[in-house]
């Protein structure tokens, strides 16, 4: 997406740039990321009629635009104390869960999955199965996994539209409806792809078996209780990690951030972030690396209001790490605060295995599974003939929309005046995993995941990408590596 001006061309998106610096060991001392992403700063909105915050920004962010499109539909129902209905509410989540799911399966295949049949690997024992699965294109995996992302892509598109420049989501609920025919065909495609992928190839078990893993030492039985679970993709996953030490590249130990995201089916209610905090079944939080801690989402509204360049601090001005990591973690404290329940499998986890290359993809993956229990009692809940949008009363005003996009926490902020927009701004996650904390002179969580770690071969660091990799990043990395002393380039390469 380009503005065209008076001077030339203003762009809203180029790749991002890391800069790595190594010591004579080839050790990572330190990194610093700078990206471009559009943040709502070039002023491509300013002037545009209110409901154009549903349709530009999302085509920016296409390879997220139902996110960014949620976000921008309650910015604009905050300014306007819009209502949200049932059916409204279980439709937009039954889209979203779609398209972190569909995200979920393109990233393992074709982004982070290679990376575990990279030559640099070559002496491992398990290095020949993960490349005979693995492999870009060529890997007995990457097919399967690639087509069994079309499920999810089509159920989006039932209620949605062609994902991902669709229109569905407006403010005061959706602009589809629930039928018959359609329902049913969702019910098929989300039970294709658990039929079809998650169980037999993913998994190797059924969704309900491998959802009872509470802990590392259950993982570590169901693993070798069946071949099918050996031997399927996400067991053969597990064994290469740890094989190749996934689990202790890329681990800090971070402060973590969820906006909360997925309503429960409650009675209409008016879109403000107290009502959206409270309803949200994966819960808005932070985790301050000791304890869950209420989300102060005033922060969020002062950032984005007063200062374009304020919100890069992170949260409170720490460095906050955002993405299923934080979902999944977040989510598991909660319930077992709020309703005495286990505390779920991340939360158990962490203290001992903390975030690492290996819990971040392994979160992605368990989030899916989660989605794909949780989108089916969605289906469920609607009611064929009800309504699906309460018409708003516009307004002027200011407003704020905050949900999880698939790589995390996204915020957008407006602000209208005689109908037009005169200020608007976007947090998305991949400035707060790159930037967060940065302001305050604190590590930002993809530089301190890559600090400490040693790179074998200069010349191809595939160490810095499976760590970039993990966090999902939404632009391609071009990284430049420098030694650490003399700043001296030595060499660059593409994650």
């Amino acid at each position: 997406m380009e503005k065209t001006t008076v001077s030339g061309t203003v762009q809203a998106e180029r790749d991002l740039l890391a800069r790595v610096y190594v010591n004579r060991n080839g050790v990572v001392t330190r990194a610093t990321f700078r990206s471009p992403i559009y943040q709502g700063d070039k002023g491509i909105l300013d002037g545009q009629p209110a409901r154009a915050a549903l349709v530009i920004p999302s085509r920016i962010f296409g390879f997220c635009g139902g996110s960014h499109q949620l976000a921008a539909a309650m910015a604009l129902e905050h300014a306007w104390q819009a209502e949200l209905p049932p059916n409204g509410m279980v439709l937009r989540s039954v889209a979203q869960a779609a398209e972190i799911l569909q995200n979920t399966n393109r990233w393992f295949y074709t982004t982070f999955g290679p990376g575990l049949a990279h030559p640099s690997f070559s002496d491992k024992p398990l290095f020949a199965e993960a490349s005979r699965r693995f492999t870009a294109f060529k890997g007995a995996s990457f097919r399967p996994g690639i087509l069994a992302g079309t499920f999810p892509m089509a159920l989006y598109a039932l209620f949605a539209g062609q994902w991902p420049h669709s229109n569905y989501i407006i403010p005061g609920g959706v602009s589809t409806s629930v039928q018959p025919k359609e329902l049913t065909r969702a019910f098929s495609l989300l039970d294709q792809y658990c039929r079809e992928w998650l169980e037999p190839a993913w998994l190797g078990c059924s969704l309900e078996r491998y959802l009872d893993i509470r802990d590392w030492g259950d993982l570590m039985a169901w693993l070798d209780e069946k071949e099918e679970h050996y031997n399927s993709d996400f067991g053969l996953f597990v064994r290469v990690a740890l094989e190749y030490e996934l689990d202790s590249l890329g681990k800090v130990e971070p402060q973590l951030l969820s906006y909360g995201a997925f309503y429960n089916k409650n009675g209409t209610f008016v879109v403000t972030p107290e009502n959206h905090l409270r309803f949200v079944q994966q819960p808005g939080a932070y985790f301050d690396g000791k304890s869950l801690c209420p989300f102060d989402h005033a922060w969020l509204v002062e950032s984005l209001r007063a200062n374009k360049d304020a919100h890069q601090v992170g949260y409170r001005g720490e460095a906050v790490e955002v993405g299923p990591i934080a979902r999944m973690l977040i989510q598991g404290k909660q319930a077992a605060q709020q309703n005495g329940k286990h505390s779920g499998l991340f939360a158990t986890l962490y203290p001992e295995k903390g975030a690492s290359v290996f819990t971040r993809v392994w979160a992605r993956m368990h989030e899916a599974c989660q989605l794909a229990n949780s989108m089916r009692m969605w289906l469920s809940q609607l009611e064929v003939g009800a309504p699906c949008q309460v018409e708003p009363q516009e307004q002027d005003g200011w407003g704020i929309g905050f949900t999880e996009a698939p790589r995390g926490a996204l915020a957008h902020f407006v602000e209208l005046e005689g109908g037009k927009i005169i200020d608007y701004a976007i947090l998305p996650p991949t400035m707060l995993n790159l930037q967060s904390g940065e302001a305050a002179g604190k590590i930002p969580p993809m530089a301190n995941a890559l600090k400490d770690t040693e790179i074998k071969d200069l010349s191809d660091p595939i160490e810095v990408g499976l760590v970039a990799r993990s966090f999902d990043a939404c632009l391609v990395c071009n990284v430049e590596l420098f030694k650490n002393r003399s700043e001296k380039e030595i060499g660059k390469t593409r994650v």
